[in-house]
């Protein structure tokens, strides 16, 4: 009897550590949003990919320690993850997350600005190299 207690407990476990994975990953795609504006069409493809591969991969979890049979205490546990996630954790994830996804959107977004700069430099090089050489060559016929 010890051993499907101490299974039973140790699924209790793992699905207290899957409720909170869940909200960690909603954590990381809301700090992707505040770091990058999104219409409303990539928002919905986002929620539809993170739902569906959730859903996934919560009935691969029961398919695995539960035969497919979804159990009061699986469902309990995976709420208690999430709560206690969201109440001790979240805020703090989401502000670091997002801190640091500014941070890097800023990087790419100055060395893109460096390059349209030096592209548009270079390209008005050889208009103007163009534009002088030709008018010298119609001046010398």
């Amino acid at each position: 009897m010890s051993e499907i207690i101490s299974f039973e407990s140790r699924v209790f476990l793992l699905f207290v550590l899957h409720g909170i994975c869940l909200v960690l990953c909603i954590d990381v795609l809301r700090s992707w949003r505040i770091a990058v504006s999104h219409g409303p069409l990539w928002m919905g493809l986002e929620d539809f990919s993170f739902w569906f591969a959730a859903g996934l991969r919560t009935f691969v979890l029961i398919f695995i320690y539960q035969d497919g049979v979804l159990r009061l205490y699986t469902a309990a546990a995976m709420a208690l993850g999430m709560f206690l996630y969201h109440k001790i954790a979240s805020r703090w994830v989401v502000r670091g997350i997002s801190g640091a996804f500014c941070k890097i959107v800023g990087v790419f977004l100055w060395i893109i600005q460096k390059i349209n700069i030096f592209r548009q430099k270079t390209v008005a090089k050889f208009v103007k190299k163009a534009y002088t050489g030709n008018s010298s060559r119609e001046g010398n016929v």
